[in-house]
């Protein structure tokens, strides 16, 4: 139980926490602003892949980063038109995209390198300058929600789109700039775990982080900081079972494996009854029906 929970635990912990807790902002801020993106765990995929294949090809992980960020965006913004400007279906755009992301980014990467090739390993990135960058993103989003009138018109167009449409400002521009900005976030906590802790690509290397993320946000109460924590609890029990999975237990290594999702599903239930949720979210607006 000392080796479990040790130091080396907590620090892999954070490292297993950093992307998910991106992600989770990046999801937060859509949902505040009233779109349910649940094509979260494909826009990891997408941003892991890019910035694996990326760092790569320039031999810099930083580069790499940027990519994942970039790709996350462009592809927020096709989903963003998809659900704000079409009026798509929200729960079905995005667990479209997801499939399509899963199938899509592996035959991107299978046919990126010949048959018989080993991909290589990627330069990684250090932990200090990854827990300083998702701090930094962290104050971004706290100053933003809570100081700016860009953060206060995003929260009411989640609430309250009727409003912020009689005050004069755009509902659907908010709506997909903010989508955009939450999907390059979910890209750069994909770019994150690749050019990170891994310094790999494999198929589905996400994991279902995505949808962790998503979950996250409903724990931590559509706060950004809680968030952030909630991260945290899931890398320290993802880390956890890694460690008790090298020990001789006698249990099966399925039940450690689904530990951390267990864990954080128990922990999104309790915390969600206290939590609420933003009024109009996964509701498309209609301007000629408001």
């Amino acid at each position: 139980m000392d080796a479990v929970l040790s130091i080396d635990t907590l620090a892999a912990g954070l490292r297993l926490a950093l992307p998910v807790a991106l992600a989770a902002l990046g999801a937060l801020l859509c949902e505040r602003s009233g779109v349910l993106n649940l094509g979260l765990e494909g826009l990891m995929l997408c941003g892991a892949l890019a910035g694996y294949l990326v760092t790569d090809s320039t031999g810099s992980p930083w580069v790499g980063l940027f990519a994942g960020l970039v790709i996350g965006g462009l592809c927020g913004a096709l989903l963003g038109g998809a659900v704000v400007y079409l009026a798509a279906n929200q729960v079905v755009a995005g667990l479209a995209f997801s499939l399509i992301a899963v199938s899509a980014t592996t035959y991107v990467y299978e046919g990126s390198y010949d048959i018989g090739q080993s991909p290589p390993r990627i330069e990684r990135i250090s932990m200090p300058p990854l827990v300083i960058l998702t701090l930094v993103v962290l104050g971004i989003v706290v100053v933003l929600l809570r100081s700016t009138l860009s953060g206060l018109v995003l929260t009411a167009t989640g609430e309250s789109p009727v409003a912020v449409d009689a005050l004069g400002y755009s509902v659907q521009r908010t709506r997909l700039f903010t989508t955009i900005g939450g999907s390059a976030l979910a890209g750069l906590g994909g770019a994150v775990l690749v050019c990170g802790p891994l310094g790999l690509f494999i198929q589905n290397v996400t994991a279902g982080r995505g949808w962790v993320a998503l979950a996250l946000v409903v724990f931590a109460g559509w706060k950004p900081v809680p968030c952030v924590i909630g991260a945290f609890l899931f890398g320290v029990c993802d880390a956890a079972q890694l460690r008790i999975q090298g020990t001789d237990t006698g249990v099966p290594y399925e039940v450690f494996l689904a530990l951390p999702y267990a864990v954080t599903l128990v922990a999104m239930v309790v915390r969600g009854r206290r939590s609420r949720t933003p009024a109009t979210l996964g509701i498309a607006f209609h301007r000629s029906t408001a």
